[in-house]
């Protein structure tokens, strides 16, 4: 592991790395989730994904991509692709 992901270590998931340099805070990474599953319409969600980070089981210094794999397997949630057009029942 090289040097530059073990500084500016946070304890606990308060943050979330995008790259061994850059992290999201942990209300960041909530947004971007709620972003690209598009799911400003359900109720509580943020709510409800603080309460499931709670119990994610892995260590500390995670990745973005590992979290929200996590996140979806709990909660059965997917990313919304960014070319589909999403059509209105008729």
């Amino acid at each position: 592991m090289s040097d530059d992901f073990s500084m500016d270590q946070v304890v606990g998931l308060e943050c979330v790395y995008r790259s061994q340099t850059e992290h999201y805070r942990l209300d960041c990474f909530i947004e971007q989730y709620i972003n690209t599953r598009n799911l400003h319409a359900v109720a509580e969600i943020d709510k409800t994904l603080r309460l499931t980070l709670k119990r994610y089981p892995g260590g500390h210094r995670v990745r973005v991509n590992e979290l929200n794999a996590w996140i979806d397997r709990m909660l059965g949630y997917r990313a919304a692709h960014p070319e589909v057009v999403q059509l209105d029942d008729a």
